[in-house]
């Protein structure tokens, strides 16, 4: 695919966490046992979630090496380690825990896997999850505020009900300085030391005044207490409880993780392409994160038609938009997922960075698998071990 990816400098951890919700990944794909399910890898947070659904297999694919180098450090430590080891190097109970767990870990990994980590440990000190650079970025943001505008933000966390924590949102917050200075924060020129430039090119509207519309739709909608991604874009990784963090990194998974991992691979490339090999015409799910961002609409368009045309099984795609709406419009004869069945996943998504969740069906079957709702996805994992 003819992507603006794959213009930039890939010699660097881009993203150390997946903003993509794991819950909308078990609804809109609703994957079963003998799926092979491919993922962009990203951070491996969806990788590693995807497995959890225990399919046939799931390859991970990702442009960037560095991605999959994070990503076989973190299945090392799930395959040799209790889940403190993960969850230390992620930065979860803060740099002291991280510091003591790379001590520990440092001294038995592979002599490969020490020399490449032990440098950027040195230089991460908070850990893999503020290490990314969208992540270092978007972190950045509630320190520069003021003490008064922090507790606010935190205050959020406090309220039982939507309708509570929306009226003292739009009292406390909803205005000048604080709308002012997120807007400016996330706009194109600032958000670029975040995300390259590049990335940008296709996008029609200005990214610091969409996040916050969608900021703002987010409070009225959900509480954010309960909201993983809100609580760590605004206050980091740390004093996160563990019931809201994504699945992979919740001690109660991590034994069926170390059973699943031989059913994962990982691949260095661009997914469009694989799925057109014969290894990728064994695949029967993906979620493609929003690769399609950096795509124009008419190279959109041709990868979706050339998905179609390639022979294998039928093929879901689930995949995010974030400032630029790629959506594929079936013919009549064609099967889809309903625009609602879309709508509704766009609307339950847990990261208020993407409002626009599509499900395509790329080979279409006769009888398209049905979206899971997304409240009912919750309980696809521990359904899954009964």
């Amino acid at each position: 695919m003819d992507s603006a990816f794959a213009t930039i400098a890939l010699d660097q951890v881009r993203y150390s966490l997946v903003w993509e919700d794991s819950r909308t990944l078990y609804a809109g794909l609703a994957i079963a046992p003998t799926d092979h399910v491919l993922v962009i890898t990203s951070a491996g947070c969806n990788v590693l979630n995807a497995l959890l659904a225990a399919p046939r297999q799931v390859t991970a694919i990702d442009l960037n090496p560095v991605q999959n180098a994070l990503l076989r450090l973190k299945c090392h430590l799930i395959a040799y380690y209790g889940p403190g080891a993960l969850r230390g190097l992620m930065g979860f109970d803060g740099p002291a825990a991280v510091a003591r767990t790379w001590r520990r870990v440092s001294a038995t990994l592979p002599v490969e896997l020490a020399a490449y980590w032990a440098p950027f440990f040195g230089a991460h000190p908070a850990g893999l999850l503020t290490a990314g650079r969208l992540e270092g970025y978007v972190t950045g943001f509630v320190p520069t505020l003021p003490p008064a505008t922090q507790a606010a933000l935190r205050q959020l966390l406090a309220f039982d009900s939507v309708a509570a924590q929306q009226a003292f949102f739009a009292a406390e917050l909803d205005g000048a300085p604080f709308r002012e200075a997120f807007v400016a924060w996330f706009d194109a020129v600032n958000l670029s030391k975040g995300r390259d430039p590049a990335l940008f090119r296709y996008a029609p509207v200005s990214g610091g005044a969409t996040f916050y519309a969608r900021l703002r739709q987010t409070i009225a909608t959900q509480l954010v207490r309960d909201n993983f991604f809100f609580r760590f874009f605004f206050f980091g990784p740390e004093g996160l409880p563990e019931r809201l963090l994504p699945p992979c990194y919740q001690r109660r998974y991590h034994a069926r993780l170390r059973q699943l991992l031989p059913r994962l691979r990982s691949v260095t490339g661009e997914a469009a392409a694989f799925l057109a090999t014969p290894a990728g015409r064994t695949v029967s799910k993906a979620s493609l994160s929003n690769i399609f961002e950096y795509a124009s609409p008419a190279e959109f368009r041709r990868v979706c038609a050339e998905l179609r045309a390639t022979a294998g099984p039928p093929l879901r795609l689930l995949y995010w938009n974030l400032l630029q709406d790629q959506h594929y419009s079936p013919g009549p004869a064609e099967a889809s997922v309903s625009a609602a069945a879309q709508a509704r996943l766009s609307r339950e998504d847990g990261c208020f960075f993407f409002r626009n969740v599509r499900v395509l069906e790329a080979r279409p079957a006769l009888r398209p698998t049905a979206l899971l709702p997304v409240s009912a996805s919750s309980h696809l994992l521990s359904s899954s071990l009964s």
